[in-house]
């Protein structure tokens, strides 16, 4: 399985798709205390089959922290990576319904209060 560091995974992702103006979406969350792990993974499954559903969405990918940098992640237990064409499928990849179910179980996982989003364009 490969390591998806943001930044380099980032600018590997661009190298591939030069002819756009990438943006990248990336969030941090903290799993609500005693989830179910299977929903966890219904959530991420859901997400990553977002890509090809929506336009504009290049990659989508999720994970845990690395066990060897967990120390760094501060208490959050996911990230999700996204990689847009454009800044403005941003509006696209958050209405689009089929966010729809990855939204339903986000708030069933995830304590909203500690969710971290943070949106580049390169």
């Amino acid at each position: 399985m490969p390591v998806y560091h943001i930044g380099l995974v980032l600018r590997q992702r661009a190298m591939q798709f030069n002819n756009y103006q990438l943006t990248a979406n990336t969030a941090l969350f903290k799993l609500k205390k005693g989830v179910d792990p299977a929903k966890v993974e219904r959530w991420q499954m859901l997400a990553e089959g977002m890509v090809g559903q929506i336009p504009g969405l290049l990659d989508l990918r999720t994970a845990p922290p690395l066990e060897m940098t967990v120390k760094l992640s501060k208490g959050y237990d996911m990230a999700v990576v996204v990689l847009l064409d454009y800044v403005e499928s941003l509006a696209t990849f958050f209405t689009h319904h089929a966010h729809d179910e990855v939204n339903a179980l986000y708030e069933e996982v995830c304590d909203k209060e500690y969710t971290l989003g943070y949106d580049i364009e390169f």
